[in-house]
């Protein structure tokens, strides 16, 4: 079920339908963006690291302007191919800032930046204002009908852990990278995509985390527990 790593040839050469009377993505902040994705897998493939490497949560929070009565890229092509960026960028282990700084991208307004808590800590809001900035993907094609079973992707992102101090947790930031992937999943697997799956229930049973002890950590009995009913679903997919 898995796919292919992105290279920085598959990010140079990716090519967008531009559209005109009606609304698109500017394709200089589309461009700016690529050029930033293609620089982090060059650095991880062993080149020239150029500036910080860019991680899922930044291009999945990120923003364009649109445009009307002038070129800009298909939206629904940009938001499926940085759907795919962001599983690629979670899988090797890209999936959170860890409060690096790097260059931001074109301001929208309102928009504030800024790294945040863990996104699954329970006692505190775990998402951006505004939630996902990708446009329904549209449903023509050959893509198969929407399934849904018991848990949906919004479950995962919402999903909430007790943290732990004083006794054993599990790494924040390894169980949100992990968690980052099985949101993509469930998304793709929702809309009836399960060629683009970057998890298989076998990965979700067989994971294991590292452990914390004195700082923060998440509950590893509800961490475990979730990822039971977690592979529980996508074998249900599977089955399919």
């Amino acid at each position: 079920m898995g796919t292919m790593p992105l290279t920085p040839a598959d990010i140079r050469e990716k090519k967008f339908h531009t559209v005109r009377l009606r609304p698109g993505y500017n394709e200089e902040d589309v461009d700016a963006l690529l050029d930033r994705i293609e620089a982090t897998l060059v650095a991880l493939e062993g080149g020239p690291r150029s500036g910080p490497l860019i991680t899922a949560d930044e291009v999945r929070n990120s923003r364009f302007r649109t445009t009307r009565l002038s070129p800009g890229y298909r939206e629904d092509e940009v938001d499926d191919f940085l759907d795919v960026v962001v599983a690629d960028l979670a899988g090797r282990g890209l999936g959170r800032s860890g409060g690096q700084t790097s260059p931001p991208l074109p301001p929208r307004p309102g928009q504030g930046d800024g790294p945040g808590p863990s996104r699954h800590q329970a006692t505190e809001p775990q998402h951006p204002v505004g939630g996902r900035r990708y446009a329904p993907a549209d449903a023509s094609g050959s893509e198969r009908p929407p399934q849904r079973f018991g848990m949906t992707s919004e479950d995962v992102r919402e999903q909430q852990f007790a943290t732990t101090r004083l006794t054993t947790g599990y790494n924040e930031q390894e169980v949100d990278d992990f968690l980052d992937r099985a949101e993509f999943t469930l998304d793709v697997l929702q809309k009836g995509r399960p060629e683009r799956a970057t998890l298989t229930a076998a990965e979700v049973e067989r994971i294991q985390f590292a452990t914390t002890r004195a700082r923060p950590g998440y509950d590893p009995a509800q961490v475990d527990r979730f990822l039971d009913v977690l592979a529980e679903e996508l074998r249900r997919y599977e089955q399919q």
